[in-house]
C-alpha cells in the first residue's frame, strides 16, 4: 500500500514538473518580445503562411501578442472603423471612396469583430490574417471586389478556430498548446 502511494505521489510530482517545464519552454523571453514588436509584419506573414509559432521564440511572442485581449479588441475596432468609413459616417471617408465591397460584407466584418471581442481562445494565424486585412493597403479591404474580401474574411475566421480551407473543404491544423498567458499556439501536422 505504501509503495502504491509513493508511486502516485511521484507521478503527480512528475506531472507538475512537466507542466512547469512546458510553460517555460513556450514562454517567449524579453528579447523575443522586443523582436516581435519590431517585426510584426514579417512575423504575421510567417504565421499566415502556416509557420509553427512554437518554431521560434519570436513567432511565439508575436502569437502571444496577437491573442491578447487588448490586441484582439484593437483589430476589432479597426474592422468596425473600416465599415464606418465605407458608410461615410465618420470624417475621413475620402480614404475609402469606393467602399461598396465593404458595405456588401458588413455582416461578415461585424461577425469577425464579434469573434475577436469574445473571450474564446483563438489561433494567432487567423488573428494575423485579420490584422493584415487592416494593414495591407493593397489588399481586398481597400482594393478589389466584394468576393475577394468575403473569401479573406471567411479564411481569417476559419483560421481563428484552428481550421483551414483547402479546395472548399475544412481541414483541422492539429493539436494546439496553451501558453501561460492564455494564448494559443498550434503545431501543424501535414500529411505530406
Amino acid at each position: 500500500m505504501v509503495a502504491k502511494q509513493v508511486h502516485v505521489e511521484a507521478n503527480r510530482d512528475f506531472e507538475l514538473s512537466y507542466d512547469r517545464l512546458l510553460h517555460r519552454t513556450f514562454e517567449p523571453g524579453p528579447l523575443a518580445r522586443v523582436l516581435a514588436r519590431a517585426l510584426p509584419g514579417v512575423l504575421d506573414k510567417a504565421l499566415i503562411a502556416g509557420s509553427d509559432p512554437a518554431g521560434s521564440r519570436a513567432l511565439a511572442a508575436r502569437a502571444a501578442t496577437l491573442t491578447e485581449p487588448r490586441s484582439r479588441a484593437a483589430i476589432a475596432d479597426g474592422l468596425e472603423r473600416l465599415l464606418e468609413l465605407a458608410h461615410g459616417s465618420r470624417s475621413g471617408a475620402t480614404v475609402l471612396r469606393r467602399g461598396a465591397h465593404l458595405v456588401g460584407n458588413a455582416s461578415a466584418l461585424r461577425e469577425l469583430s464579434a469573434v475577436l471581442r469574445s473571450s474564446a481562445p483563438l489561433y494567432a494565424r487567423g488573428i494575423a490574417m485579420a490584422q493584415q486585412l487592416l494593414t495591407d493597403g493593397t489588399g481586398p479591404a481597400y482594393v478589389g471586389d466584394g468576393g475577394a474580401l468575403a473569401s479573406r474574411l471567411l479564411e481569417a475566421r476559419t483560421a481563428m478556430y484552428g481550421l483551414e480551407m483547402q479546395g472548399g473543404l475544412v481541414k483541422h491544423l492539429g493539436p494546439s498548446y496553451r501558453l501561460p498567458g492564455g494564448s494559443w499556439i498550434y503545431r501543424r501536422h501535414d500529411s505530406s
